[in-house]
């Protein structure tokens, strides 16, 4: 049986992703914490907003010199974070200190430039590519496959997914969707694939792109460029490193 082999989160949409060993999964919303802010170049007097299409943010896509920035996670509640092992913290979730640190993100990834990038927070939904609540599943063979074609550095943080499940076959989670699971105390219908952008270009150990453009290689030696699910919870609950996805 496949049983979770890491779970991560990624509070700041576009921006470095982190490991923890447990999770609460809620009803019809993503992972909890997760892409709860974003950066962008729109001009705002609130850093307040609804869910928005991701051409409205600076994420790896558009701004690859933000995957050499490294974060700590100080705190979840309220988020707070480091930047590239400096002592100075920031509270993402105080409206001056998301000034500062959007300025201090944009010192460090485009120096000389002016591109006025301000820190905006979900007042109602997650940052997510899609307007669905939805959290996104992996199964590890499938991520270890590309590895080794690849030769790509095996951190799973690469393909920024949510939950990573222990697998033996690579794509199996494909045969998951249309079905609906049980992991911990949560309840999960999985939907669809998840359709790969260039960011999976960028490693998420040193920030450095590959010479070769991943979707494209994916699609001509796997006939696509699909990695991981997207599923709905359908039902609240708690779920933890090794629990078991048993289909219902």
């Amino acid at each position: 049986m496949q049983s979770v082999h890491s779970i991560h989160i990624f509070p700041i949409k576009g921006m470095q992703g982190f490991s923890q060993e447990k999770c609460l999964l809620q009803k019809n919303k993503l992972l909890e914490y997760d892409r709860q802010f974003a950066l962008t170049q729109i001009s705002t007097t609130n850093h307040l907003t609804s869910w928005l299409p991701k051409s409205h943010f600076k994420q790896l896509v558009n701004q690859p010199s933000l995957a050499k920035i490294k974060l700590q996670l100080v705190r979840k509640v309220p988020v707070v974070v480091r930047i590239n092992d400096q002592d100075e913290e920031f509270d993402l979730t105080c409206f001056n200190r998301g000034v500062a640190f959007a300025k201090k993100i944009e010192t460090l990834s485009s120096p000389g430039k002016k591109l006025n990038l301000k820190l905006i927070r979900s007042k109602d939904c997650g940052l997510s590519d899609t307007r669905d609540q939805w959290v996104s599943v992996g199964a590890t063979a499938s991520a270890k496959k590309l590895v080794e074609t690849f030769e790509l550095d095996q951190s799973l943080l690469r393909f920024r997914l949510n939950i990573w499940l222990q697998t033996k076959s690579p794509f199996e989670e494909f045969s998951w969707i249309g079905r609906t699971g049980k992991i911990g105390d949560a309840e999960l219908e999985f939907l669809s694939p998840v359709g790969r952008c260039n960011a999976i270009n960028l490693s998420a150990e040193t920030g450095m792109s590959t010479d070769e453009m991943l979707p494209q290689k994916m699609r001509a030696k796997f006939g696509h460029s699909n990695l991981g699910v997207y599923a709905r919870i359908k039902k609240t609950g708690a779920v933890n490193i090794n629990d078991q996805l048993r289909f219902i």
